[in-house]
Order: structure tokens, then sequence, then C-alpha cells
């Protein structure tokens, strides 16, 4: 089981403190989607989104609709607090699941080298 994608995802208002963690894994026959969820600090809530094992596709999916939903829901819209996507070697057995190829970085210019970019947690207040 290897993490493909990650985000994490928060809501504070009030007395409410909530976090919100979308996973994306890869497994050996396909992908599966789990949403975590609870109070900032305690253990947070496995709620699996997929049953079984899907194509790389329907993963996708299930993911990019879970956070459209937690960010644009009307009584708790959720904020992105990170996202990491990892690289993730491509199990041959799994060729038709497989993620897309990635894209090479952009290539820096030397004078963006020298200039300061916040990430997007440093812009963020807790």
């Amino acid at each position: 089981m290897a993490l493909v994608e990650k985000v994490c995802l928060y809501y504070r208002e009030g007395a409410s403190d909530k976090v919100y963690e979308i996973h994306l894994t890869q497994e050996e026959d396909g992908f599966l989607v789990t949403g975590y969820n609870g109070r900032r600090g305690t253990k947070l809530v496995a709620q699996s989104k997929t049953t079984k094992p899907v194509p790389y596709r329907t993963a996708r999916y299930i993911f990019d609709n879970l956070e459209a939903a937690k960010l644009n829901h009307r009584r708790t819209p959720y904020c992105v607090a990170s996202r990491e996507r990892f690289d993730v070697p491509v199990n041959p057995a799994s060729a038709s699941t497989s993620l897309p190829p990635s894209t090479p970085p952009p290539a820096e210019s030397e004078s963006s080298a020298d200039a300061y970019s916040a990430t997007h947690l440093e812009a963020l207040e807790f």
C-alpha cells in the first residue's frame, strides 16, 4: 500500500476545530480513497470511500469530488492546510490502473531563485 496523494483540510470557527484528511493510496490491483475526520489533536476516524480497489480515473474522480464537497460545504466550509503528492513506482501488474506520467518540474530562472516564496502552511493562521 503506497500513498499517492494526501490533502489535509481544516475548519475552525468558534469552539469548532475540525480536521479532515483525504488519502489516495495504490494497492496491488487498483487504488483506494479514504477520508479521515475528527477534532484537531485527537485520533482521526477512517471512512473508506471505495469498498474495493478501483482504477486510477475512478479513484481520482472520487478524491476530487470529496475534496470539492468539503471545500464547498454550506455550513462547514473547510480550507486546505496542506497537499502532498508522492512519487510511487508503478506496479507492472496494474499497468491499466497506473498513474499518468508526471511532467518534469519547471526550470527556475536565476532571478526567482533568490526571491522568497512562502509555502501555504506559512501563510495560514492557526
